[in-house]
C-alpha cells in the first residue's frame, strides 16, 4: 500500500502522465494560436508524444519547441497545401448540393471520400516529417503511397481525426487533452508503419534509443 502512494507509485505515475497529456495539448493550442502554424504545431505534438510520453525520452517543451522550429517550413507548406485543397472540396461540395440533382449527390459523395483522403495523407505527413528528412514533394508523396497501401490503418487515422474533432466540439475544455490523446493513439498505428520503411540499422537503433539502458550498454560495447 505503502508503494501505491509513493513518489514511484502507480498512483503518481499516473498523475504525471495525465500531466503531460494536458501539458503537450496546451503547447498545442498555444502554437497553433496563428492558424497558419497549426501544421508545425502538429508535428512537434507527434513528435513530443513519440518521444517523450511514449518513450519517456527528454522534456516536454524542449522536444516541443525543437521540433517546431526545425520543421516550421515544410510542416507549414503541407498545411497550407492542405486547406488550399479543402477548400476546394467543400466548396463543390456546396456548389454539388445546389443542384439537388442524382448526379449532384453522388459528386457530393465522391468530394466527402476526397475529403477524408486528403485528411488522412495531411495526417500521414505531418507525422512523416516529425521522423523522417526529406523536401516536401517527396514527403506529399510518401505520405499518399502510404495511406493506399495502408488503407485499413488510414481509414482508422481518419476515424481518430473526425473522434478528435467533433469531441473537441461538442466538450470545449476536452481540447486541453484530446489533441494529445489523439496524437498518441496516432503514433501507435504510424510508427508500426513508419517502422516498415527504415533500413535494419536504423530500426535497431532507434530500439536501442528507446530503451536507455540497453542504449548505454550499446555504447559501451561500441
Amino acid at each position: 500500500m505503502g508503494n501505491f502512494f509513493s513518489t514511484d507509485g502507480p498512483l503518481f505515475e499516473g498523475m504525471a502522465y495525465i500531466i503531460n497529456i494536458i501539458y503537450v495539448s496546451v503547447l498545442w493550442i498555444l502554437f497553433s494560436v496563428p492558424i497558419i502554424t497549426i501544421g508545425a504545431s502538429s508535428t512537434a505534438l507527434y513528435y513530443t508524444v513519440t518521444k517523450v510520453i511514449r518513450h519517456g525520452r527528454s522534456y516536454i517543451f524542449r522536444e516541443f519547441w525543437q521540433s517546431f522550429k526545425s520543421n516550421l517550413k515544410q510542416s507549414t507548406a503541407v498545411w497550407l497545401i492542405y486547406l488550399v485543397m479543402m477548400g476546394i472540396l467543400l466548396v463543390d461540395i456546396r456548389v454539388m448540393g445546389a443542384f439537388g440533382t442524382a448526379v449532384s449527390q453522388t459528386l457530393q459523395f465522391v468530394f466527402v471520400i476526397g475529403i477524408c483522403m486528403v485528411s488522412a495523407v495531411m495526417v500521414y505527413a505531418l507525422a512523416y516529417i516529425a521522423r523522417f528528412t526529406q523536401n516536401v514533394r517527396h514527403i506529399l508523396t510518401n505520405s499518399v503511397l502510404m495511406a493506399i497501401r495502408h488503407l485499413p490503418k488510414t481509414l482508422l487515422l481518419v476515424v481518430i481525426l473526425a473522434a478528435a474533432v467533433l469531441g473537441c466540439y461538442l466538450f470545449g475544455l476536452g481540447i486541453v487533452f484530446i489533441p494529445a490523446v489523439a496524437a498518441l493513439v496516432d503514433s501507435l498505428i504510424l510508427e508500426s508503419i513508419f517502422v516498415q520503411y527504415m533500413s535494419k540499422e536504423d530500426r535497431e537503433k532507434e530500439a536501442l534509443r528507446n530503451h536507455p539502458e540497453q542504449y548505454e550498454y550499446y555504447n559501451r560495447k561500441e
